[in-house]
């Protein structure tokens, strides 16, 4: 091979190190040459709820109603948000006046209306509009109330104690702090 060749070939590496060092510096890409070896398939985690209704102590006694599911960024409408709420108790719970409360504003809550938790029983509650039943409440808002990227949702009673609460970071729940 010629000297003009070899001189050619290594500007063509020298500069194909600069371009990737350059773009590996200005927007952080990792750009690697070879690799021989498996692909690595994570390991699916299973979604997480809310909170582990069962095994958390309670601050107010005998009252087991918490939060056991929500969708704070569903795929159709922002409005189509909601939150289940269950009560694993032994008897049923009025919720009249309790408050579900959102970290994001002091606008962000939603007071329930005459309604009873029977034992064992789930509520969704809704961000949009509807008609409230048995089985699904509708805070009738025309915003969002859970923030898409992370917030921290509050359930407390018509004394304005916790009861339960949860926060959430880009799909991944967690207590509150000092829970």
């Amino acid at each position: 091979m010629s000297s003009k060749i070899k001189w050619v070939l290594a500007a063509v590496m020298a500069l194909s190190v600069v371009i990737i060092a350059q773009a590996t510096a200005i927007n952080n890409y990792f750009m690697p040459v070879i690799y021989v070896g498996p692909t690595i398939t994570p390991t699916p985690t299973p979604t997480q709820k809310p909170t582990d209704c069962i095994n958390q102590v309670f601050p107010v006694s005998k009252l087991k109603v918490c939060f056991t599911d929500i969708d704070y960024k569903p795929t159709g409408s922002p409005l189509d948000e909601w939150v289940k709420i269950e009560n694993f108790g032994n008897s049923a719970v009025e919720l009249e006046e309790w408050r579900i409360a959102s970290d994001s504003s002091t606008d962000f809550k939603y007071d329930f209306p005459k309604f009873t938790l029977k034992t064992g029983q789930t509520v969704k509650v809704w961000t949009k509009r509807g008609t409230n039943s048995s089985s699904q409440l509708y805070m009738n808002r025309n915003v969002e109330f859970w923030k898409d990227n992370a917030d921290c949702g509050y359930l407390k009673d018509d004394t304005r104690r916790k009861i339960n609460s949860f926060c959430y970071s880009t799909n991944r729940f967690f207590a509150p702090a000092g829970e």
